[in-house]
């Protein structure tokens, strides 16, 4: 874990313990040695980790990024330099582990889930590009008046579902459409309509879709909830709950969140488990808030919140849970701090038997114009 910051974060960060409401009596280790010296001089990390935790290997040392996640195969890493000032630009990177090269990309990107693709978006339209041909292949057209906020491949790789926006359209309940393509006619249906919060309009900020595993049902926000299209049947639900769920692969398991509390559910017999420490608690504190579920299995990496720190930052941990045992990251046992240190899990290794994890430059309000 990075150990250095800015003088001038650590200043700042002295100021907001002394006054802030949120500080805590005990500051994390992360916390008390997360300044110093010049931030755009760190390195951003990536390391594999073994299953059984025993193994930490760097892969890459990339210029300064803030966020990223691994390709399929583990071999390329796509990456952003977040811009902090005003009309300051989010740079986009590719890295390629094999042959140790470091590329910028012209858009933001996610990865198809089985294979070394990214879907990218470039002057508001959306293609499918190729790391090791650098061709691209264009999938929709989108303009400024018609963005695309959201998409997500199914894990089948058979259908793309995005969220694109009509922004001359004056009916809010018709604003945004729900678009299903079919990847191999690149033929496209709507099959929604729909209006959304301000908050959730930002193909790089949230997530507004999620596929359940089977590639037969695929999650959406809209109209301030959450709602599910059934692919087999072309019905819609609209759901109660506020965030996405996480299944795990064989659709056995899944994890939600309900009033801030994570639970994990035995689909085949309906038993759900608190997954906080304390769940009786009033607390929102040490618990999971994110799964990552293996490939294969029912192994995960969680993100675990532990509590608000005196950084105006929160203390964190990445959970790993095997059937052999559960153990955190960073490996020390130490916590981290969720925007200063921004260890983020990055990806599976596509056997299951390790994953990725970044520890990437931060992201800190502090650093922001105008904080």
């Amino acid at each position: 874990m990075k150990k250095t910051r800015q003088l001038a974060l650590a200043a700042m960060l002295l100021a907001a313990s002394v006054c802030s409401p949120l500080a805590s009596p005990k500051a994390s280790a992360a916390s008390t040695t997360s300044t110093t010296t010049n931030t755009a001089a760190q390195l951003s990390k990536i390391y594999r980790i073994s299953l059984d935790g025993k193994k930490q290997t760097l892969i890459a040392q990339l210029p300064a990024v803030h966020r990223a996640s691994m390709s399929p195969s583990g071999r390329f890493v796509y990456a952003e330099k977040q811009g902090f000032k005003k009309g300051e630009p989010t740079i986009f990177y590719l890295y390629d582990s094999k042959t140790r090269q470091l590329r910028q990309l012209s858009g933001f990107a996610k990865w198809a889930q089985k294979k070394d693709e990214l879907l990218l978006m470039e002057q508001a339209s959306l293609y499918r590009y190729n790391p090791l041909t650098n061709q691209k292949t264009l999938l929709v057209k989108g303009t400024a008046d018609t963005p695309i906020l959201d998409y997500a491949l199914a894990p089948d790789g058979h259908y793309l579902t995005f969220i694109q926006s009509d922004l001359k359209e004056a009916n809010l309940q018709k604003r945004h459409k729900l678009y299903l393509q079919d990847m191999n006619t690149l033929k496209m249906k709507v099959n929604d309509q729909f209006s959304l919060p301000a908050e959730e309009k930002s193909t790089q900020a949230v997530n507004l879709l999620y596929w359940i595993p089977t590639s037969k049902k695929v999650l959406y926000k809209a109209n301030g909830t959450i709602k599910e299209l059934d692919l087999p049947t072309g019905l819609k639900y609209t759901h109660s709950i506020k965030s996405f769920p996480s299944y795990s692969n064989d659709m056995k398991l899944r994890f939600d969140v309900k009033e801030g509390h994570g639970f994990m559910t035995d689909l085949q017999t309906g038993k759900s488990v608190p997954t906080a420490e304390h769940p009786h608690s009033v607390y929102i504190d040490r618990d999971l808030t994110k799964v990552f579920w293996s490939p294969t299995g029912h192994n995960y990496v969680a993100e675990k919140f532990l509590s608000t720190s005196n950084a105006q930052d929160a203390n964190e941990q990445l959970v790993i849970k095997t059937a052999n045992q559960t153990f955190t990251y960073p490996l020390d046992g130490s916590p981290y701090l969720d925007t200063i240190d921004n260890i983020q899990f990055l990806g599976w290794a596509a056997d299951g038997k390790s994953f990725f994890v970044g520890d990437l430059d931060s992201v800190h309000m502090s650093r922001f114009a105008g904080w």
